[in-house]
């Protein structure tokens, strides 16, 4: 069965226009805040609204009247006071505009009635109004006016939960009697029927809503208000302002544009015929903005309705636009909510404005994956959309308020190599992302059990937005670190420490299982789906191509074996066997123990990426590059756990180590096995093509394979076993996250000697602030590991203490007696001190 040509079902997977429409809702409001900042803040940008905080923390130290906890607890205090005003601007903006919205949604259908001068259509027309629409299975009929004053024909749906209307033109009727006959009338009536069908009329409701609203209370009175009060910067403002409202228009007609296509195609599956009435347009710039499509279009969408599950690369752009847009007030909120902790607030409000952003782009994967499934093609690969979803980012960063010193536009210019460089980071991360959503749709669309695919498509939303938001928020905390202190390697460092990360490796992981998921339920044939539209039959969906199931069942044996053998036993078989070769090595010993649980993971990753190889190359199946990273991932790490948890803390337990220690000297391990395993797996995925060229060039007949595809047997042990690693994974690195991020407070004292003890602190005045400020933003790329984390800040607050401001040196010298001593929680003095240095000139 081929497909290629056939009219596939639109109506499988929520629509496009719901897709656009949340975007034109989410820039809405994004844009309504960041407007409003732009004007609260003046010319200063909020920088005048900070200086009194700056100035009463630097007269406080001098005086010397609070210690420096409370001095700290006193600066945070006055900056969250500046921080609620404007987070109260951003917000106030938001919910102006959308009780404005929603107001104007509510009134829209009566306002049109008495504007346009409608009256109830008679008996007759009502009765075949009523008919249609059973025949259609709505639940409410619409009730039928008349517009006597419009002599063309036409119509239109329209009207608000739970009322609607259905307006008819007097020439509608007209044409009727003059024709003899009610088939362009009853064709119009079918496509306005598709149009509650659809449930698209409160969209579209909501869309005029929006333009208007946006255009009279964001656009207007920021040009009146700048012109009056700040005529200097009318003319950004302005250009600000009309890329604000183009922006705004151009959605709401994307949106008004596909819901016109999806009732077409609706019509036509009840019998309707094209409206010969429907108007052409001329020009590609009035084709943007008509709210209707072009006749020619129109009736290429009705002819082959698959055309609507195209991957659009313009959703995502907006989707990266509105991400961008909104992040920054998100984080204001946030960061008030969380005490200014930055580094949680990054993750949270990334995940918030990751929500919108993953539902556009997870649609447009799941339709466009599902076309090519239909038709027999590859599924798509997605990388336009992953290009323009970076691009929509940077766009949308250039356009909202800034965190920084300088807007992100004036730190992008200061320092073009290092944005270069986290463009670089940014668009591999959003093609590998885009790239992820396509191999998620191609695994679980087949084996869908519920009476639509809307529930497989809800069910990936929540893995989708986890690995979004939180790779996201780490790309612009890296980018605003890298390009304010205008250093490409510490771009780079920063992007790296970012992600490693024990939440984001364990949200990476379960994103790299979570099509395997999918595997456990190839049990039966899944249910079929009316897949075309000129067929009342159902077909299933044809299965997924598991390629890499027998490339990675080494790794899931192996993994398998070494799980079992170290839960079974009282004792840690591994480690004692490979001590047993080195006479000197202790397994009681922290550093001992670590290196010979390094070597057993390298010994394992190795055998497990030999055999991989040379299965996969024999038997032609599976190993590419993803697959590869995906066994070294979940067999490594599953045996990492396995292997040195339970003696690690047996070791720490005697004395050796204090919580803090093991914790970090475990997340080191993970980090090396993943960063090795990668590297083996990638040049494993290299050897297998090249043991596939040679077998090809040497041998004359195609080569036999080996192995038979797997069996479901196998197939759901492998599923059940990476899944069972996962869980080990999240069991060891979940008490390090808590304490990565203060949910868990530990003072306990190293048995290290710090080589920070033997820095001295310097007399104030000798180091500049600019430069006090940049050795803690090395010491905040510091990796957690151990006494290593400790001598970085301790160096740092020496630095600090030399400073000239009063706040940062005695800061600073409270700062260093407690990294001298190991204290766990430095943050109460480091998140103070990074917002002080932000607006450090």
């Amino acid at each position: 069965m081929s497909g290629g040509e056939r009219p596939g079902n639109p109506f499988l997977l929520p629509a496009a226009t719901t897709s656009r429409f949340v975007l034109l809702v989410t820039i809405v409001l994004a844009a309504a805040a960041s407007s409003f900042d732009l004007v609260a803040g003046g010319a200063s940008q909020w920088s005048a609204a900070y200086a009194p905080c700056d100035l009463a923390a630097d007269a406080a130290a001098r005086a010397g009247t609070r210690d420096a906890r409370a001095l700290a607890a006193g600066y945070l205090g006055c900056l969250r006071a500046v921080g609620l005003e404007r987070a109260a601007v951003a917000l106030g903006a938001m919910l102006a505009v959308a009780v404005a919205i929603l107001v104007l949604y509510l009134v829209r259908p009566r306002l049109t009635i008495a504007r346009q001068h409608l009256v109830p259509a008679g008996e007759e027309l009502s009765g075949l109004v009523a008919g249609l629409a059973a025949e259609e299975g709505l639940r409410r009929t619409p009730e039928v006016l008349l517009d006597a004053n419009r002599g063309t024909p036409g119509g239109r749906a329209f009207g608000r939960y739970p009322r609607y209307y259905l307006r008819l033109n007097i020439g509608t009727l007209h044409e009727a009697r003059q024709r003899g006959d009610r088939s362009e009338l009853k064709a119009i009536v079918l496509h306005e029927l598709a149009h509650l069908r659809n449930r698209d009329v409160d969209l579209t409701n909501l869309t005029l809503s929006a333009v208007w609203v946006f255009a009279v209370l964001v656009g207007a009175p920021l040009l009146v208000h700048t012109a009056i009060f700040d005529p200097v910067r009318l003319a950004p403002l302005s250009i600000r302002t009309l890329v604000g409202v183009v922006l705004v228009v151009l959605l709401a007609a994307s949106v008004l544009r596909a819901r016109e296509h999806y009732a077409d195609v609706r019509a036509a599956m009840s019998g309707g015929a094209p409206v010969s009435s429907w108007g052409d347009v001329k020009g590609s710039l009035v084709r943007l903005l008509r709210l209707h499509p072009r006749a020619a279009d129109r009736a290429e969408v009705v002819r082959q309705p698959g055309r609507l599950l195209r991957w659009m690369p313009g959703e995502a752009l907006g989707a990266g636009i509105a991400a961008g847009l909104v992040l920054p007030h998100l984080m204001e909120f946030v960061s008030l909510w969380l005490s200014n902790l930055d580094r949680l607030a990054y993750l949270v409000s990334a995940l918030l404005a990751g929500l919108p952003v993953a539902a556009i782009l997870l649609a447009g994967a799941f339709r466009a994956t599902l076309a090519a499934m239909a038709a027999g093609r590859p599924a798509p690969r997605g990388v336009a959309a992953g290009v323009a979803l970076a691009a929509g980012i940077v766009l949308g960063l250039l356009g909202a308020p800034s965190r920084m010193r300088l807007s992100w536009a004036e730190s992008i210019a200061a320092a073009p190599v290092a944005a270069a460089v986290m463009a670089v980071f940014l668009l591999a991360l959003c093609v590998t992302y885009v790239r992820w959503l396509s191999a998620c749709a191609g695994a679980w669309l087949p084996v869908a059990r519920s009476r639509t695919l809307s529930p497989v498509y809800l069910g990936a939303l929540v893995p989708a937005t986890l690995l979004f938001g939180p790779f996201f928020g780490a790309w612009v905390m890296s980018a605003a670190i890298g390009i304010e202190t205008r250093a490409p390697g510490t771009a780079v460092w920063a992007i790296l420490m970012s992600v490693f990360d024990a939440g984001k490796l364990t949200v990476l992981l379960l994103a790299a299982l979570y099509p395997l998921g999918s595997w456990l339920l190839y049990t039966s044939r899944a249910r079929g789906r009316r897949l075309y539209l000129d067929s009342p039959r159902e077909y299933a969906l044809p299965a997924a191509r598991v390629r890499p199931l027998v490339a990675l069942a080494p790794a899931a044996v192996l993994t398998s074996l070494v799980v079992a053998a170290e839960l079974a036993t009282t004792e840690p078989i591994l480690l004692s066997l490979i001590a047993g070769f080195g006479p000197g090595v202790r397994t009681d010993s922290l550093g001992d123990m670590m290196a010979v649980a390094a070597a057993i993971v390298v010994v394992l990753g190795l055998l497990q990426t030999l055999i991989a190889v040379v299965v996969s190359a024999f038997t032609g199946r599976g190993l590419g590059p993803s697959h590869a990273v995906l066994a070294a991932v979940a067999g490594g790490l599953g045996c990492s756990v396995a292997i040195v948890w339970e003696p690690l803390a047996r070791t720490c337990a005697t004395g050796q180590c204090v919580a803090a220690d093991l914790l970090s000297q475990f997340a080191a391990l993970c980090m090396g096995v993943l960063g090795f395993g990668v590297l083996v797996s990638l040049l494993g995925a290299g050897a297998v093509s090249a043991v596939r060229a040679l077998v090809a060039l040497t041998s004359p007949a195609p080569v036999r394979p080996l192995v038979r595809p797997a069996r479901a047997w196998l197939r759901r042990t492998l599923a059940a076993g990476a899944l069972g690693a996962s869980a080990l994974w999240i069991a060891g690195t979940a008490p390090n996250w808590l304490l990565q991020y203060g949910f868990v407070d530990l003072r306990q004292s190293s048995s290290f000697v710090i080589a920070g003890n033997a820095v001295s602190p310097g007399p104030p005045g000798t180091v500049t602030d600019r430069e006090a400020c940049a050795a803690m933003a090395n010491a905040s790329l510091a990796p957690n590991i151990g006494d290593g984390y400790y001598t970085a800040w301790a160096t740092a607050f020496v630095r600090l203490g030399a400073g000239r401001s009063p706040f940062l040196v005695t800061l600073g010298q409270a700062g260093y007696a407690d990294a001298r001593t190991a204290q766990y929680r430095l943050r109460d003095f480091t998140t103070p001190l990074n917002a002080y240095c932000v607006r450090v000139s």
